[in-house]
């Protein structure tokens, strides 16, 4: 996934027909939880490391360097006046180790449910729909095949009209538009960090511009504007801020009423010649002023989802580290995933 230096989520998981997914109980280092799979059952570990097949890699500095005309590196050296490697936290260059507080998760509706319509705030639960609308930090996906991988972010399958928002105060450190490849995008995905020099950032993937018609089907690569301006590499964004509409998602058919974002939060590591990238539980890392509320709603989610689909056990919240976390970090390394508790 994040192999080396910056990275962008690329999942190829995330397209294509999604089955529910039902955890099953299973033995576990040191404590015992819970893994969630599509459809085959295994056995997760805290140690345990999982091939996946999932990210398109990109290093900022690298592209930058390579695309020195290219619209999203424009300044970008000027910019850190120190050149490409203080936005990468490199040694000897000044590093944010103060990780960034989250204010939202990128939707504010979460509810309450009204069982009578299956709808929770933004999100809307449908049975012609086979999906997890919340897919929670570590959930298990591709289970039993070669790109099977612990999620290691927060995603959410909405309906395509479904704004998002800037989740912290920062910067704007690197964007790129996702044509469709071998799944649906055709969307946005960009990178906040607290500063330039951090190591620690805010992955958000999957984003349509507000610009953009989300009535209609034709492909919208207009590009993202926040406050009327459109978004370029250092741009200071706040918390709150509108960033646009969720991205696109394709179910079996070609075409889905839904769309689908993530977020994740986490930290680039040095290890030896490569940096690798440390995702952590995003209900652990959150605003003291919104974290009581935010995780109370991650918690009526779930309780609302198994209400809806008649399954008290689909989430198993009581192995859960945190609201939506089965674990508190997930790290990734040329291609793997390794969850711990």
């Amino acid at each position: 996934m994040k192999k080396i230096l910056f990275s962008f989520l690329i999942f190829i998981v995330c397209g294509g027909t999604e089955v529910v997914e039902k955890p099953t109980t299973t033995t576990q280092q040191e404590t015992t939880s819970t893994t969630q799979q599509e459809t085959t059952s295994t056995t997760q570990q805290e140690t345990t490391t999982s091939t996946i097949l999932i990210n398109v890699n990109v290093d900022p500095s690298n592209f930058c360097k390579e695309n020195p005309n290219h619209q999203q590196c424009q300044g970008y050296e000027s910019e850190n006046n120190e050149g490409y490697g203080n936005m990468q936290g490199s040694e000897g260059m000044p590093s944010n180790d103060s990780p960034p507080l989250l204010k939202n998760l990128l939707i504010l509706n979460w509810g309450p449910y009204d069982s009578s319509s299956g709808i929770s705030g933004d999100f809307e639960f449908r049975s012609e729909l086979q999906l997890v609308f919340f897919d929670e930090f570590g959930r298990v996906h591709s289970a039993g095949t070669p790109g099977e991988y612990d999620n290691p972010t927060f995603e959410y399958k909405v309906p395509r009209d479904t704004l998002i928002y800037i989740p912290i105060d920062g910067i704007i450190d690197f964007f790129q538009f996702q044509p469709t490849t071998s799944y649906k995008q055709d969307d946005w995905e960009l990178m906040i960090k607290p500063s330039r020099s951090s190591d620690w950032a805010v992955v958000i993937d999957h984003i349509v511009s507000i610009n953009c018609d989300r009535s209609s089907r034709e492909i919208c690569a207009s590009p993202i504007t926040i406050n009327g301006e459109e978004i370029y590499s250092g741009m200071n964004v706040s918390a709150g801020d509108l960033l646009g509409y969720v991205g696109n998602y394709e179910d079996g058919e070609g075409g889905s009423v839904f769309g689908r974002t993530e977020i994740s939060i986490g930290k680039y590591i040095n290890a030896g010649n490569q940096r690798d990238f440390n995702n952590f539980c995003p209900t652990n890392y959150l605003d003291p002023t919104v974290k009581d509320s935010i995780r109370a709603s991650i918690d009526q989610i779930m309780s609302s989802y198994e209400s809806w689909l008649g399954d008290s056990n689909f989430y198993n919240e009581s192995n859960m580290v945190a609201p939506g976390c089965w674990y508190s970090e997930i790290y990734e390394s040329q291609g793997k995933t390794t969850p711990t508790k």
